[in-house]
This record gives structure tokens, sequence and C-alpha cells, in this order.
């Protein structure tokens, strides 16, 4: 039996507030003061598609927002989150117990680099990846917003390669990052032997240029690379377009 509300009450801290993810009452443990979860995270679980016998990982997890959500849309049942600061991976915990989603997401305060060791090699379906978009020269901070948004604890260079062992063949990455540092995520996932098949861009408005990009990426594909058509946010008003809506399930969406 699921907890009442003022059971789960327990779950928040003081320094720490409930965010409403609008769908199917999932709520999400964030600090006041801290890293807060963004648009992209929910467009990347919109994009990402995972079967319910799948392992899907999740990684650079943070709060836990994109494992949650895609967790639950998939109905995904063998779920791993993969945080490395010690204090987003405990919240993370938190917000999997007050979803009721523990029997199926783990969460583990661990660096994604020891993942092959600890899960064996080729092992995973799916994988999902909001990484920090930042190179370290952009930020002298270690701060917990920092190592959210800037390569300072990994880089897109070991985030491809750990992709990479410990995915099945014909396993599957799907990404979100910043649409400027494409050519850079494209050589490292061929690198690593991930194939890109599907890319769409994010703008925020129709006359601007994107700034972010989702990656689909398929290990041992054969090369051949589809676009799907644009995703654009707001409207020119600034209003939030259909499809954003959808996305985000806004209660008011008919």
């Amino acid at each position: 039996m699921n907890k009442s509300k003022q059971d789960k009450s327990r779950l928040v801290k003081s320094n720490e507030r409930l965010d409403d993810l609008e769908l199917d009452d999932l709520m999400i443990i964030q600090k006041e003061n801290g890293y807060k979860f963004s648009t992209d995270s929910v467009l990347l679980s919109d994009f990402a598609k995972v079967k319910p016998s799948n392992f899907y990982v999740d990684l650079c997890s943070g709060s836990g927002v994109v494992a949650i959500l895609v967790a639950h849309k998939n109905n995904a049942q063998n779920v791993l989150a993969v945080e490395i600061q010690q204090e987003m991976s405990e919240m993370a915990v938190r917000s999997v117990e007050y979803n009721d989603l523990s029997s199926r997401i783990n969460v583990l305060n661990e660096n994604l680099n020891k993942l092959p060791e600890i899960l064996g090699y080729e092992k995973v379906d799916v994988i999902t990846v909001n990484p920090p978009y930042n190179e370290v020269g952009e930020t002298s901070s270690q701060n917990e917003i920092a190592i959210a948004t800037h390569e300072i604890c990994t880089n897109l260079s070991e985030i491809c390669l750990t992709c990479s062992k410990i995915l099945k063949y014909g396993g599957k990455v799907y990404m979100v990052h910043r649409a400027d540092r494409l050519a850079d995520i494209l050589v490292e996932l061929r690198k690593n032997k991930i194939e890109p098949k599907v890319l769409r861009f994010v703008y925020p408005k129709k006359d601007k240029q994107p700034n972010v990009v989702l990656i689909e990426a398929k290990k041992g594909a054969q090369s051949g690379l589809k676009f799907i058509s644009p995703l654009i946010l707001n409207n020119d008003d600034g209003s939030e377009t259909d499809e954003l809506k959808r996305i985000y399930n806004r209660k008011n969406n008919l």
C-alpha cells in the first residue's frame, strides 16, 4: 500500500522542497538553494524509449528526475540511477521512495568510470545521460551546481567510453547536450563504436539558433543518421508551444 503524503513528509528535509513533475502525482525533492533540474531533463525523458524488461541505466542522474520519469513512462522495472555527488544521490533515493518506486529504481553513488567493474561488461540495454555541458575552463568553482554543469568529475570522452563498455551490442544511448558541442559528441560516440542514429535539435523559438540537441545512438550499428522535426519550445509571444505542453503533461493541455 502506498504511504500517505503525511508519512512521506519525513523524506523532505528543512532545506529542501517538493516540486511537482506534472505527471500522475510524481514529485521530486530538490534543494531550495542547490542545483535544480532543467527542461532538458524533461525533454530527454520524453525522447528516450525503454522496454519494461530492459536493464536501464541513467548516468549523471543528479536528483534522479530522468530515471523517475523514464521508469514511470515506460513501465521500466530494472533501473539504476548513477550519481557521483553523495548529497544528490541521497536526495534521489528519497525521491524514489517518495514516488513508491524503490522496487524498480536503485540509486548508486559512484564514479561512472567504475561501472564496468561493478556491473560487468555489456550488461545494459539502454542508457540515458544528461551530462555536464560545459568544459572545465569555463569555471573555477567546484560546488554542487558547478559539478552538475561542468566537466569537473567526468567529461564527454569518459561518458562515451563507459557507455561503450557497459552497453550490450545493439544497446542504445539517449543523450541531451549543448547543440554547439555536437561535433565533439559525434566524434566521441563513433570512436567508441556507438553509432549516432537520430538527432533532434531544440530551438528556444523558431527564429533562434538551436541551443540543445537530443541524440539517439546504437552500439555496433551501421552508419545512417535520421533527423526528426525540430522541437520548438516557445511561440513568438513567449508562450509554450503545444508540443512542450504535451511533453510536460501540462494539466491545461487538451
